[in-house]
């Protein structure tokens, strides 16, 4: 009888020590890739007269621009006047949302946004569309409706055009009552004169009537 109980024991024990490793697998995988979605970049590709370019936001001030050729470039956020601008090792890209300028040895290339992280095939009829949540609470959507206007969706119901305003880095867009500026994968969206941190969720193609 003892005998029977201490396998009985053993059995349950090894059970228990089995299951106790699969759930702390399960658990470290499970982490590890919710690590990994949340340490992913926005990546946006371009179709340029010659070439193709790779754009991945490493921070809000850098990127890492790769060619058609697997030639790479670190880049870095200067100033600009309107939308988004890297500059390094004699090249430069400036971004305005779905298109951009590509400038090598004094030769300017226009580019077209062709696909970025969450949408591989761009529609025809579908502007660039950036999702982002501002302090944990407000979810903005934010659609390029050309290369110096936006429209804003405030997540309360209310949709605001906005144009392009100067900008010390990054892409600024205002009308007075609400901005937002977006540097790479995080935003500052200013209402009433209140700032609210925002960080990027998601991004698509469409249109915020859809």
């Amino acid at each position: 009888m003892k005998s029977t109980k201490k396998m009985i024991l053993a059995t349950l024990i090894g059970v228990l020590a089995i299951g106790s490793i699969g759930y702390s697998a399960m658990s470290k995988s499970s982490r590890k890739k919710t690590e990994t979605v949340s340490k992913s970049n926005l990546t946006r590709k371009f179709s340029c007269n010659s070439k193709d370019l790779t754009v991945e936001n490493l921070s809000t001030n850098k990127v890492k621009l790769t060619d058609g050729t697997g030639k790479v470039y670190n880049l870095k956020l200067t100033k600009s006047a309107s939308g988004e601008e890297y500059k390094g090792n004699g090249v430069s890209i400036q971004i305005k949302g779905n298109d951009a300028v590509f400038t090598s040895n004094g030769t300017d290339e226009s580019c077209n946004l062709t696909s970025d992280t969450s949408s591989t095939k761009k529609t025809a009829s579908g502007n660039l569309l950036r999702k982002f949540s501002c302090d944990g609470y407000q979810d903005l959507t934010v659609e390029n409706v050309s290369t110096d206007k936006v429209k804003l969706a405030d997540g309360y119901g209310t949709i605001h055009n906005l144009n392009s305003a100067v900008s010390a880095s990054g892409e600024k867009y205002a009308d007075g009552t609400v901005s937002i500026q977006i540097k790479g994968n995080d935003a500052v969206y200013t209402e009433n004169g209140k700032d609210k941190s925002c960080n990027l969720t998601s991004t698509d193609h469409g249109s915020i009537e859809e």
